[in-house]
């Protein structure tokens, strides 16, 4: 195994070669695997804070989710996904999202009434993968409505 790059420097007057030792920098030389065992987004308790606030998911069962939403719409009598902001109450502020990839709590589209639907659809227009932001516009594509959401508030990370 090489440690490193050896330099023998030149003779100095009254003395003999130095010989020194480096580390070549190479990756090979930083490697390391670490294996992470916790998230700051899953746990409600301990020294860091970031309690969950919203789920949101729907569950479509393989009909066109954005088809789907506009036929609840207009079932609803509304005009578009705007005007849903109106008749449900909603954070305030901007949360942080984490995508959850297949959550059992998904509220499935068919059996479900109007008003939990639409408000899912909602919360999930607003969301990126990333974000929820109220003042986002109302964004419904097969990705955002297909998407299943954990909503948490960071406002007490630095405090």
């Amino acid at each position: 195994m090489i440690r490193g790059i050896e330099w023998v420097l030149p003779a100095s007057p009254g003395r003999g070669p130095c010989r020194q030792w480096a580390n070549s920098g190479g990756p090979m030389s930083r490697r390391r695997t670490e294996r992470v065992l916790a998230s700051l987004l899953r746990v409600d308790g301990g020294p860091v804070r970031l309690p969950r606030v919203i789920r949101a998911g729907l569950r479509f069962d393989g009909s066109d989710p954005v088809g789907t939403m506009l036929e609840r719409l207009a079932h609803a009598g509304m005009d578009d996904a705007e005007s849903l902001r109106s008749r449900f109450a909603l954070p305030a502020l901007p949360l942080l999202v984490r995508v959850v990839a297949d959550a059992p709590w998904r509220v499935p589209v068919e059996p479900a009434s109007d008003e939990a639907v639409l408000e899912q659809a909602l919360l999930l227009g607003l969301c990126t993968a990333y974000q929820y932001d109220p003042a986002r516009p109302v964004l419904w594509t097969r990705a955002s409505l297909t998407r299943c959401v954990e909503l948490h508030d960071a406002s007490g990370f630095y405090a």
